[in-house]
């Protein structure tokens, strides 16, 4: 979580304004004034003019439950009544949707043929599912996203794949895992092919994870999360030998 805190030298001095922040909808959290030991000064805390907390706390808890672009301020007070210089800071609410659970199978066979020494089909089939440029089943759903966002301090989605141990079909059959691979903007933007691995010797599912996460121009992240991409192996029964094969003939 973010916290943003509000700087204030010393009672009813400037301090530093509140740097923007960036918060997905339905995200709680926490603003505060660096306060004095001993003070009795009091807080008026506001979003876009209204009112929302009055009183000698200095910490400020808030859910942001609608989507848009705010202005969150606070303005300390003596406890003689002096006001304090007003602090206030912009605050980018957004919304953005998962995708659904990506499950594909394995890529068809491509070539197989019967080996007269082994005895048995050979199957040169690709155990993986290929994820091309331009396939949106990875993106993310903007609803409002960039309508809310200023220019001067944009955000970037980044996400990164990482994939699963699947064992390798090559005696002695060690389980491989492949390097992550990541991206900025929608996962559609590839260029290029990603191969996500399939299990061709155990024949179970293969479970891989993608995290996306918004990151806004200071570098801050403000959302992470994380979808599975499930890829299932082809039957097994393509894997008998010819002589398994004519046993039911």
């Amino acid at each position: 979580m973010i916290m943003l805190a509000i700087l204030l030298i010393s009672v009813l001095n400037a301090g530093a304004q509140m740097v923007p922040d960036y918060v997905h909808i339905g995200a709680t959290k926490n603003y505060w004034v660096d306060s004095i030991a001993g003070s009795n000064s009091k807080y008026i805390w506001k979003i876009d003019g209204e009112e929302k907390q009055n009183g000698s706390i200095d910490l400020f808890k808030y859910k942001w439950d609608s989507p848009w672009s705010f202005t969150l301020s606070v303005q300390e007070f003596s406890a003689d009544g002096c006001p304090g210089p007003l602090q206030t800071g912009e605050v980018y609410v957004y919304q953005i949707t998962l995708p659904d659970p990506l499950i594909e199978c394995v890529e068809n066979i491509q070539n197989a043929y019967y080996d007269v020494g082994k005895k048995e089909i050979i199957i040169e089939r690709p155990d993986f599912y290929i994820f091309k440029p331009g396939e949106t089943s990875l993106d993310l759903s903007l609803s409002n996203f960039a309508d809310i966002f200023p220019a001067s301090c944009a955000v970037e989605i980044h996400w990164q794949i990482d994939f699963s141990p699947t064992p390798d079909p090559t005696p002695p059959h060690n389980m491989v895992t492949k390097p992550p691979v990541s991206g900025t903007g929608q996962p559609s933007k590839i260029t290029e092919n990603i191969l996500f691995p399939g299990d061709g010797l155990n024949f179970n599912n293969a479970v891989h994870t993608i995290t996306y996460k918004i990151v806004d121009c200071h570098g801050n992240i403000s959302y992470t999360k994380s979808q599975t991409i499930t890829i299932k192996p082809r039957p097994q029964i393509l894997y008998m030998s010819i002589n398994e094969i004519t046993k039911y003939y």
